[in-house]
């Protein structure tokens, strides 16, 4: 399952298309719209040491780095916060958050999203024959869907491009705000 997951969130991070049986293999179930923003909206506390644990390391054989924690909400569910950078290209990356079930289903809830080299489509509103389903290479954040879970894409294939941040650090920040996280401020918490 975790071999599973890692090869189903690299792809969909780098733009791939993830065959149907990988999808549903993961997810048990369709979060509706209001699951998913009560899941973001919950508060989700940081460790005291959440900055060292999340530095950033090469991951050996791919040229980016990258560093995962789970953490629990004050409701007792289990997160998932994986950030990871391109290493010759600071301004590709993904900083990514799942949500494990209480069955172990894991569901990818959002990714912030730096400029990576190719252009976004979202495959449901091309479907259905919206004018506005691709831009260009942009800072931009995914977000899951019913809709896109309902039809059978990745469950946060859709995507909007972003002003809220310019670089790996500010987007870092705009995801643990974005998504409630908790955090104790210090000069050891520095990511950069």
């Amino acid at each position: 399952m975790v071999a599973m997951l890692s090869r189903y969130v690299y792809h969909c991070a780098a733009g791939f298309d993830v065959p149907p049986a990988l999808v549903h293999h993961i997810m048990a179930r369709i979060l509706t719209d209001q699951e998913i923003a009560d899941l973001l909206g919950e508060k989700k506390p940081l460790p005291p040491n959440w900055g060292a644990r999340l530095r950033l390391r090469q991951k050996r054989g791919y040229q980016y780095e990258e560093r995962q924690l789970d953490v629990t909400s004050e409701q007792g569910r289990t997160f998932r916060f994986i950030a990871r950078r391109n290493r010759q290209n600071p301004l590709d990356f993904s900083i990514i958050l799942i949500f494990e079930d209480d069955d172990g289903s894991e569901y990818r809830l959002t990714r912030y999203n730096g400029k990576h080299p190719s252009r976004h489509t979202n495959r449901w509103e091309k479907d259905m024959g919206e004018a506005s389903h691709t831009f260009d290479p942009d800072f931009h954040i995914h977000r899951a869907t019913e809709r896109y879970q309902r039809d059978g894409y990745a469950i946060d294939g859709y995507a909007e491009t972003t002003d809220d941040y310019s670089d790996y650090g500010t987007a870092f920040d705009a995801f643990l705000k974005g998504c409630n996280f908790e955090r104790v401020d210090s000069a050891q918490q520095k990511l950069l």
